[in-house]
């Protein structure tokens, strides 16, 4: 497992959107960029989050993370916009 240090996070993101509400299937270069996700590990500095909670992020502040087969985003704790529960 991936243990951040400092205000990052790291987050497991949900799959883009391949199909539109109205059934339109998109290729995947116009597949919706992921904004929400899983948080799997937090840093020290990080107040506001926990593992697992339910999150939507700015995809563009995110780097990409692959580790044992699995893909992860990396972000500051800012790029964080809200949690969300469920």
């Amino acid at each position: 497992m991936i243990q951040m240090i400092g205000n990052k996070v790291l987050v497991t993101p949900d799959s883009a959107s391949e199909i539109t509400e109205s059934g339109i299937i998109l290729s995947q270069a116009e597949a919706e960029i992921p904004t929400k996700g899983i948080v799997e590990s937090v840093g020290n500095k990080v107040k506001e989050l926990k593992e697992n909670d339910y999150v939507v992020y700015e995809p563009r502040h995110a780097m990409r993370i692959k580790h044992e087969d699995k893909e992860y985003l990396m972000f500051p704790e800012s790029s964080i916009i809200a949690k969300i529960n469920k």
